[in-house]
Order: C-alpha cells, then structure tokens, then sequence
C-alpha cells in the first residue's frame, strides 16, 4: 500500500526510456524542466527552466532516425496534453520548445491507450541528428484543455520527466559509455538474449 501510495503521488513514471530521475514519491517531476528543481509545475522559476543535471548512470543510446515508443503511467488521472520534446544539446526549456516531436490529447481519467490500464506508449521518430548530451523531455499538460497543442507549457499547470539519450549514426555497440553504467541501448533485451541462445544452439552443434 505504501508503495502505491508513493508511485500514485508522482502522476506518471516514465518507464522508457529510461527516466534521468525516478518518480519516487518525493517531487520528482513537479518542476521544470525534468522533475527536479526549485521551479515548480507552472514553471514560472526563469532561472530554473534548464537542468543541467544529466545522469551518465542513466542513458539509453539510439541511432540517429530511429523511431522509438515511449514508455509510461499515468498514476493519477487528469485531462490535458501530452508532450514530448527533444534538446540537442542539454535540457533547457527553450529548446524543448523549439524541437516538439509529438503533441497528443490526454482525456479525462485514468486510462492510458494501450488496453492495459492506466499504460501508456507513444511511438514516434527521433531527429537524424548525431548528439551526445541529448535529452528527451515528457510533458503532462494537465489544465483541462486537450484540444490545443503545447507550444510552451510555462504558466501552465504541468508534469514533467525527462530521458538522458545518445543518438549516433554508427554502430551502437562503439559507443563509449561510463564504466559501470546501468544504461541501455535500443536492442530489446529479447533480442539479446534469443542471440545468445543462438549463439549456444551452434556451438553445442559444433561439439
């Protein structure tokens, strides 16, 4: 119950990519421009609209073009929008703004739109742009309004999140990563692991 009850108070858990902060409870995306900060949801802190925090623990590498599906829970029901934006180069609000990727109706309750409760998953195409201090930012409008697009949610009543990625136009395997690093790459972890049994069905048959 306790768990519930501290998953419920963070309004969505980004589950995918993986989030730079984890939806504790605490008030980890009431503030722009990722969750964390002095700002809070209207983001009407100037000097907090940017958070140059980026978690090198906590990255997943993409090849430049690809289109990925967004992972995530709304835990407590409003109506609004949903938003999900792209920074090149850090997470600043400004450029959020400037690179919108998908602009969406959030309706009423709690249900998501994938037919498993309140779930919900966002498929769309990432910028053909080669970057390594990118972000991915996930706004949740929640003023009643699910008709007009998002051009700026300051002085709007928000949620936010955001996603530490890499995008390389090479091989994601040659990318360097911090030693130690919990990160992720965008092979599906069934892949690996159906690889791997592959890779062990030939070598029993060469023995």
């Amino acid at each position: 119950m306790l768990l519930w009850l501290s998953v419920a108070s963070a309004h969505m858990a980004l589950e995918y990519p993986t989030p730079r902060y984890r939806s504790n409870g605490s008030s980890n995306n009431k503030a722009c421009p990722c969750g964390v900060g002095q700002s809070n949801r209207l983001c009407d802190v100037a000097s907090d609209r940017s958070d140059p925090d980026r978690n090198p623990n906590r990255v997943t590498v993409f090849n430049t073009g690809d289109t990925i599906t967004m992972e995530f829970t709304e835990t407590i029901g409003h109506s609004g929008r949903y938003r999900i934006a792209f920074d090149p180069d850090g997470a600043d609000m400004g450029d959020f703004n400037d690179n919108i990727l998908l602009d969406v109706e959030d309706p009423a309750g709690s249900d998501g739109n994938t037919g498993d409760g309140s779930r919900w998953e966002f498929s769309f195409t990432l910028p053909d742009v080669p970057c390594d201090n990118c972000t991915l930012q996930l706004v949740q409008m929640m003023d009643g309004n699910t008709v007009d697009p998002v051009p700026d949610p300051i002085g709007r009543s928000s949620y936010y999140q955001c996603a530490d990625i890499i995008l390389t136009d090479g091989p994601i395997e040659d990318v360097e990563l911090p030693d130690g690093c919990g990160c992720s790459s965008s092979t599906p972890a069934g892949s690996v692991i159906a690889l791997l049994g592959l890779v062990g069905a030939i070598r029993r048959r060469r023995g």
